[in-house]
């Protein structure tokens, strides 16, 4: 009984403190670790990615030791990459050529985005998405200041 006394005056302390506090308008530059408004972020400029044949853009140089490849050419034509179309893998699947970069041919997959199927590589459900990791890239200024430097 004293248990249930003693938790029904909890409950009423806590209603009554919860009312006194009133409501407490909440800002928006209050919230997260940023000093400026969250309504003050400038629009980005438009921007163009490389107008490059995908056979001639070449190799673009990594910021650390195994970072994933960037993307030399526009990817916007091969997207959306589902479950029943990756246009990436037109090219770039190709088993026997892993580790076997042609000039002016496509970068073959690592064998890191293969699975063994019997004596069959097949494609890795976890690296199917390639967009997750690679990304084409474009000359423009950083949106948010950067200070990383790669081991490059």
């Amino acid at each position: 009984m004293k248990q249930k006394l003693l938790l029904a005056a909890s409950l009423i302390a806590f209603t009554f403190g919860c009312a006194a506090t009133g409501n407490v308008a909440v800002t928006d530059d209050s919230l997260g670790l940023s000093q400026a408004s969250v309504f003050d972020v400038e629009t980005p400029t438009a921007f163009e990615y490389r107008d490059l044949d995908p056979k001639e853009a070449g190799i673009l140089p990594r910021a650390w030791e195994d970072a994933p490849p960037q993307i030399p050419h526009r990817a916007e034509r091969y997207l959306p990459i589902n479950a029943q179309l990756n246009k990436c893998l037109e090219c770039h699947e190709e088993p026997d050529k892993i580790g076997k970069k042609e000039r002016g041919k496509p970068t073959p997959m690592s064998n890191t985005h293969y699975v063994k199927d019997g004596k069959e590589l097949l494609v890795s459900n976890k690296h199917y998405v390639c967009t997750l990791c690679h990304a084409p890239q474009t000359d423009v200024d950083a949106l948010v200041g950067n200070t990383f430097k790669g081991d490059r």
